[in-house]
Parts: C-alpha cells; structure tokens; sequence
C-alpha cells in the first residue's frame, strides 16, 4: 500500500475490506514437528518477560523483489490465514516521485494500554499477567468490533467468512484450552499477538523471516533484542543510539513497538 509518509505518521491508515481471520498460533506440538522456519530467541526465559519488538526502518527494503513481503508470507503460512490477510502489514511511504521510498511494518503495537481490553464489553480481548501480551479470547468474541474501532493503528482485523484454509491446520494444531489456539470460524476480530513463540524459545515468524535484520524481537526486562540473522543489542543502547519513537505516543497507549528512523537523531526511551 502506497502512502504519503507525512499523513500515515500523522493518522490512522484505513484497512476498508479487509478480510480478517481469527488470531492465533499453532500449539507447541506442532512447532516441535518442524521448526526449520524459525530462529531460536537466545535470551528467553519462562518467568520475569515482557515482550517488545523494535524495527529499523533503514534496514526494512519492503522486500520489493519479492511478491509479497518474507515477515507477511511467514506469518500468513504459519498462521494458516488467507492470503489477504495480514497481521503485519507493510506500508509504502512515498512523498513525491523525487524523494525516495520507503517502509513502514505495523504489526500489533502491544500496548501497555490498550484501548481494545478497556473498551471490549464481554472481556474477549484481555492482557494476560506477567508478559503483558494482549490476546483474544475467541470463545468470548461477538464480533462487535467495538476492539477494532478503538484501535489508534488499525491493527484489528475481523473475519467475515471461514478460513479457506481450515483443512490445511494440521491435526492437533487446535486446542481450545490454549491462549494462542488456531480457530476456522467466521465472526471472530484477529491480530498480532507476538505469535507466544516465546513458551518453545522461538523468534516470532516474521522476525525470523526478514531477511535483512529490520525486525527485533526480547524481553524489556533483559534489555536485549535478537533479529533474524542472530544480531543481538540492547534496547536502550540502540533506541538512544538511533532515535527510536513509538508510532502515535500522544495516544496515550504506551505501545511496546519501537521504530529507528532511517537517519539517526538524538532522542531516547
């Protein structure tokens, strides 16, 4: 999607018609079959997380080359979406035919304050304890989208019809009585949820998939980030270093996200 990169930063991009499936992730069963696609997170721990991710925009190319970008193909594989639908989206930034282009990943921002938990009126999206993810909870969904409304980054998508995929899930991939179970039902909101790779020690697919290194992906609380070529840094080194913002902070939602512009300014946490 092609955007003028001044109004994006400003306001909500719309996703009119999107098509949306339900959220979710393969269980730990089936990650442990074949784990070929994904990188190993050197610094995970159990207890004592909160998850972030941070995304340098100067390394981020949209993988132009490509038909669709390698962090969206991976998450649409591993998640058994439809193509259509894309729970990191990669939006093209371009304000004249004289400037260069550039990228803009927006996965979910994981907010320390969502406005989705507050406003959901049957406690369908929640924040779990301890890593602070925001998930959804599809046996208590109703589809009002109310969640979708309240989302300042467009970040939620809702699934109008079942998943043409479902056949594909492997067996065993869906529990009920798991958080990031995979659902095939139409009537249900969806996003990003981080993937929950972190329970097996794993990069979320679409970190382990850039192949440029743009996406990281650690723990707050360790103050450390891993990429997808195994590049390691600290957080507040590399957000002061860079210049890192957080996408819409007036908002008030204290999003988990971090961006590093293309060209370095002084700035911090």
């Amino acid at each position: 999607m092609k955007i003028n990169r001044r109004n994006f930063l400003k306001g909500v991009v719309g996703a009119g018609g999107t098509l949306a499936m339900s959220s979710a992730l393969i269980s730990l069963k089936v990650y442990s079959d074949d784990m070929k696609s994904h990188r190993p997170y050197e610094n995970w721990q159990k207890d004592n997380t909160e998850w972030m991710m941070i995304i340098d925009l100067a390394k981020c190319d949209g993988c132009t080359e490509e038909e669709i970008a390698l962090c969206t193909k991976s998450c649409i594989d591993g998640h058994y979406t439809p193509d259509d639908v894309e729970y990191i989206k990669i939006f093209e930034l371009e304000d004249s035919e004289f400037t260069k282009k550039s990228f803009f990943p927006r996965p979910c921002q994981q907010c320390r304050d969502p406005p989705c938990v507050h406003i959901c009126p049957v406690g369908a999206a929640w924040q779990r304890d301890g890593d602070r993810l925001t998930l959804i909870d599809h046996s208590r969904c109703i589809g009002c989208r109310l969640c979708m409304a309240a989302c300042p980054y467009d970040a939620r998508l809702f699934m109008f019809e079942n998943n043409p995929k479902a056949d594909q899930i492997p067996e065993g991939a869906i529990e009920d009585e798991m958080p990031f179970s995979l659902l095939k039902y139409k009537g249900v909101t969806s996003k990003c949820e981080f993937c929950g790779l972190q329970f097996i020690g794993l990069l979320p697919h679409c970190v382990s998939a850039c192949h440029t290194g743009a996406l990281y992906f650690g723990n707050i609380k360790e103050n450390a980030v891993t990429n997808g070529l195994g590049e390691t840094r600290k957080i507040d080194e590399l957000i002061r270093e860079r210049g890192g913002f957080r996408w819409k902070e007036e908002e008030g939602t204290m999003p988990r996200v971090y961006y590093l512009p293309e060209t370095g300014i002084d700035g911090g946490i």
